[in-house]
């Protein structure tokens, strides 16, 4: 009886040890935290140019899909500029996913991330929507929705290309 306990012992720890995980696959785990990672630098680029007040790095962020479909790009950079006030302190990424689609071999792979950021005087969050890979329309490819709201505001539902503008009058998301 003794044995039979012990061998069933070593088995389940041969199970449990070598696996990864019990729900999520090796590779599933090291995508999440490559995509967290993509996600952090994406935000901490932002933070720079704005802390730079480059509207051309900004510029550059967004996919040429975005840029066609944005209203008012560079009022929208300037609003963003005079937003934030202070230097940004810290960051913590608090959500995100990421969703991949594979239609008859073209692949999509879109990020939606939210952070707090901090700086001496306000709280912020910001939302960042990317595509990170589309095979069949890579003028997709980059940031399509760049959302940044001061934590007091009330929290829009914005959707569309480009930088988000108080006065919008947008849909919900869909």
């Amino acid at each position: 009886m003794i044995k039979k306990a012990a061998i069933l012992f070593l088995f389940i720890n041969v199970v449990l040890l070598s696996s990864c995980s019990l729900w999520r696959s090796r590779t599933e785990m090291l995508n999440q935290d490559n995509d967290d990672q993509k996600a952090d630098t994406r935000l901490e680029q932002v933070i720079e140019l704005i802390e730079s007040k480059d509207k051309n790095g900004i510029k550059a962020l967004f996919s040429v899909q975005a840029l066609n479909e944005a209203k008012d790009i560079d009022e929208r950079i300037d609003y963003l500029f005079e937003l934030i006030e202070g230097s940004i302190e810290s960051w913590d990424r608090i959500g995100g996913s990421v969703d991949e689609t594979n239609d008859d071999g073209q692949k999509t792979v879109k990020s939606r991330f939210r952070f707090n950021v901090y700086t001496e005087n306000e709280q912020y969050l910001f939302s960042i929507l990317e595509y990170t890979q589309n095979t069949s329309c890579p003028d997709y490819i980059g940031v399509y929705c760049l959302k940044i709201i001061n934590i007091k505001d009330e929290e829009p539902l914005f959707s569309d290309a480009g930088i988000y503008k108080p006065d919008d009058t947008l849909p919900p998301f869909s």
